[in-house]
Parts: C-alpha cells; structure tokens; sequence
C-alpha cells in the first residue's frame, strides 16, 4: 500500500502561487485549454481540502493568486457542473457531483475495502446495521452499509447525507477534527430534527470531550425517532478522523445499556482500520 502520509493534492507544475507556470515535460508552457482545465481541477483540489469549512471567494481568490472575477467565473462554472457549490452566503463547498463521481470507483476505494472486513464482523457479532461515512462539509455521507438481518432495521442508502451534530457518526468525526469544523457547525443553526436532538452548544461541546475521551459517540434517536446508534472514526496517521463507523437499529434491540456496551467494540473495530492509515497511538 502506498505511504498514505506522503500523499499530496498538489498538482504536478502546478504553483498555487504562479497560475500560469504550468509547464510540463521538456520545459514548455501547457497549451491553454490545459492551463484552464489545471486550473479548474486546482480549484476542486482546494475545495476538498477545505471540505470541513469551506471557503469563501476571496479567500480562494488569495490563495490561487487570481482575480476575483476570474476566480469567480470558474466557480460559477464548477456549480453549473455539480462539482462545487455555495452554502452560509459566500462560501463554496464541493458539490454533490463528486459523489457521483466517487461513485464509479467506490468498489475500489482503499477505505472501504480497508472497512470491509471490519464492518462484516461487526455485523456478524450485533446483528444490527453497520454504515461507513465520511465527512462532507458539516455533514457526513454514507460511503458503505451492511444491512441488519432483522426485519425491523433502517431505511438508509449510500449516499445519504446527515448532519454532524446530531449523529453517532457526525460526533464521532467531529471529536477528532479541526476545531474550526465545531465552531463552523456551533455557528449555524442547530435543528431539532427530534425531541431527542441536543441543540445546546455548551452541551455538545461537553459531549465531545466525553467522545474524545472513550472514543466513541452515542445518537440516542436523536436523528431519527425510534433509532439509536453507536459509533467510532476511522484516523489517520495524525489522529484526525478520515471517517467513522458506527452500529445503528432501533431502541428495542440496541437499549442505552447495550449502547453503552457496544462503545468499545466498535472503537477497537476502527482502531484496526486506523492503522492502516498510519495512526499509531
């Protein structure tokens, strides 16, 4: 497996601070079709690594050494295709197009064939639903799933995206990310998708020291009536979380005790798949 910890976005020739010293092999200048679509793809490039917060025109405009009106077309550009989009006024995100694109080579994807084992054994021991997901901007997309065996399980798909705050995944993600992401999310509006959602920041961010702290997060059907989840992130070879997974069915089968008992199964479960990403601790 390649060393994950040298991976970089950057782009070959590409000068985030030089946009048009584009040169490729031999010394010369790319032709500019290249340049533009070297550009476009930089600015992707740079939205996926602001995935947690976004960013806003003239940052981007900043840091790729571009006239905001330039900068803007490409982003206007990019939304039309679904591979950016704007949310919180003037703030850009990646669009829900590269979900799409992902798509074509999820069954490929080195964290879900990495999960895989994983999330079969945790289905096989609980019995219950099993997602993997990742983060998107404040909210996590399923990327994986294992179905419960039981009738009575959760109408879910890949692809779906819920809100950080208020999932065992979302809190799991965010007790080991960058803490402008939490204060991203602190600083938006906290829906109460149930009579169970915590919609208190003092709270939350008690709740994720606590996650922090036992390495796992509980959703006592805070996001969905009737359900309740338990899950653990996924890390990399700094202790950020990539991804989480977590178990999920409804409050008949998984009570706040076996909740609490199913915390250190999964997290040990992740750990396993957090190694091979490199975290060590």
């Amino acid at each position: 497996m390649p060393d994950k910890r040298k991976m970089s976005h950057k782009l070959p020739g590409m000068d985030p601070l030089q946009e048009n010293r584009h040169v490729v092999s031999g010394g010369s200048m790319t032709s500019s079709a290249s340049t533009t679509v070297a550009k476009a793809i930089y600015i992707v490039e740079i939205l996926a690594s602001k995935a947690d917060v976004g960013i806003n025109l003239a940052e981007l405009s900043s840091l790729i050494n571009m006239p905001k009106s330039s900068t803007h077309r490409y982003l206007v550009t990019l939304q039309e295709l679904g591979l950016a989009e704007r949310k919180d006024g003037d703030r850009f995100y990646l669009g829900t197009k590269m979900i799409e694109i992902a798509g074509a080579f999820l069954s490929k994807s080195d964290l879900r064939n990495e999960s895989h084992l994983v999330m079969d054994e945790l289905a096989e021991k609980t019995g219950e639903t099993i997602h993997l997901a990742i983060p998107s901007g404040r909210e996590v997309v399923y990327i994986a799933k294992i179905e419960s065996p039981h009738a009575l399980g959760m109408s879910s798909h890949i692809g779906s995206r819920l809100p950080m705050y208020c999932t065992s995944l979302g809190k799991a993600i965010l007790a080991f990310s960058n803490p402008d992401l939490l204060e991203s999310i602190l600083s938006g509006n906290l829906e109460a998708r149930t009579a169970h959602t915590n919609t208190s920041p003092t709270a939350l961010r008690a709740e994720l020291v606590t996650v922090r702290s036992q390495g796992f997060a509980l959703d006592n059907e805070e996001n969905e009536p009737g359900i309740r989840c338990v899950g653990a992130p996924v890390l990399d070879y700094s202790g950020k979380a990539i991804a989480a997974i977590s178990i999920s069915g409804p409050c008949e089968r998984i009570t706040i005790e076996r909740a609490v008992q199913l915390g250190p199964l999964v997290w040990e479960s992740t750990r396993r798949v957090s190694r091979r990403w490199g975290y060590s601790s």
